[in-house]
């Protein structure tokens, strides 16, 4: 009898339809304010550049009849929250002009793609079929390292990253590759990383030298793309998941001081991210040079207050990369600190959310894939918006779901669904 009350509970949380009527409302009234404003001052509707909206509101749909019909098979107001701020960033890309004159295809393709490969993950991974994945975390350790090796060696620079033809980034797909690689080869070994010398943790020597090996050929690589972002959460979401795996506060310290480290390291060999490093310590040291995107950003936000300029009537486009790295400056000027204040919040309510699921998560490989997928996007947010109110250097990390770009996107989505999907397989609910 529990076990039925518990299932109708959860079942309600994955298609409270209000809920996610009241997120399309949410996304629908930003399109139409940005579509009357365009209306005021173009002769023509902008329909073409509707198509983002569309596929959303599709997307949107099928979502939560998916949901409806399979009770208590996924977390729904996890992807409740993340359609939100997914909405949410296809509105601010809207009024910044990316889906005019065909520029923003890529996102536009990457909003029915990621939309549909969410659901995908929550139908193929649901049911506790997640647990499959621990068998294949080698094979996406060779994957992960083979999108590395290929960027290395295929890619090429553009603004301070790499990127292979068309614009695509497989490091967006990297991050939950090594995180299911990760769970597997930690939950293999709980005991070992647990053991301690002397108050810090010392797993066997062999353990050690096995993973230190292992972890040092995609940080190796990450060194060589100089992607100090990348380095910086992929090793920040590796101290996470070994102190969830051994409970000990020594990788808190240990693997702090390491994170701070490997950043060092890529200050050495990269003059992009000693630039961006030296721009946090003093942007007024080249107002007009390599301080300006820092500075533009900062006078935004200022300029937007508590209650922004209003939808339309901010001045984005003087930013430099305000689509992907600034988009909350963007969002701060238009909407005001209140409404920043309040996506931070939904963020915060995601993390919430994504370690309750990975608490009650069956096994230790649930335990360790639930808070790897959470922190990775916990910590993407912490850095991107750290970086934008310059509470730390710039990263060129985007914000989860609401930045420009395809390949994040459909990443993010996948790890999303896979979380969510993982919700079914939970001892209880919160």
């Amino acid at each position: 009898m529990m076990a039925r009350l518990n299932n109708r509970r959860h079942a309600r949380g994955a298609h409270d339809g209000p809920l996610w009527l009241l997120v399309w409302l949410s996304v629908a009234l930003a399109h139409a304010v940005l579509l009357a404003t365009r209306i005021a001052n173009a002769p023509s509707l902008p329909w073409g550049q509707l198509q983002a909206f569309g596929a959303y509101s599709v997307g949107l749909l099928l979502i939560w009849l998916l949901l409806r019909s399979r009770p208590a098979s996924a977390d729904g107001r996890l992807v409740a929250m993340v359609c939100f701020l997914m909405g949410i960033g296809l509105a601010i890309q809207f009024r910044m002009g990316v889906f005019a004159g065909g520029g923003g295809a890529g996102v536009v393709l990457a909003v029915p793609l990621g939309m549909g490969a969410l659901m995908a993950v929550l139908v193929l991974a649901g049911r506790g079929r997640y647990r499959l994945l621990a068998g294949a975390g080698w094979v996406c350790y060779v994957l992960a390292v083979a999108g590395l090796a290929a960027m290395l060696v295929f890619g090429r620079r553009y603004r301070g990253g790499i990127y292979m033809p068309g614009n695509l980034n497989p490091s967006e797909i990297v991050k939950p590759l090594l995180v299911v690689f990760l769970a597997a080869f930690l939950s293999g070994r709980k005991a070992d990383f647990a053991e301690t010398q002397a108050g810090l943790p010392m797993p066997p020597a062999r353990t050690l030298w096995l993973f230190a090996a292992l972890w040092a050929l995609p940080v190796g690589l990450i060194v060589l793309l100089r992607d100090l972002g990348l380095l910086l959460l992929l090793n920040t979401v590796l101290v996470i998941m070994l102190y969830a795996v051994a409970r000990r506060p020594g990788y808190l310290l240990v693997g702090g001081l390491g994170v701070l480290l490997s950043g060092w390291v890529v200050g050495v060999v990269s003059a992009h991210a000693r630039a961006r490093f030296d721009v946090w310590l003093d942007p007024f040291a080249d107002p007009t040079g390599k301080g300006w995107q820092i500075l533009q950003g900062l006078s935004a936000m200022y300029a937007g207050g508590l209650w922004g300029a209003g939808i339309g009537a901010g001045a984005p486009q003087t930013i430099p990369i305000v689509s992907s790295d600034f988009v909350y400056a963007a969002l701060a000027e238009e909407l005001g600190i209140i409404a920043c204040a309040l996506i931070v919040l939904v963020f915060v309510a995601l993390t919430w959310r994504g370690w309750s699921i990975a608490a009650r998560a069956r096994g230790p490989f649930g335990v360790l894939l639930g808070v790897g997928l959470t922190a990775t996007l916990a910590v993407q947010a912490l850095l991107n918006v750290g970086g934008v109110v310059k509470a730390i250097p710039m990263t060129g990390i985007p914000l989860p779901f609401i930045s420009q770009g395809g390949s994040s996107l459909i990443a993010t989505l996948v790890a999303a669904g896979l979380l969510a999907a993982m919700a079914e397989g939970r001892k209880g609910n919160p």
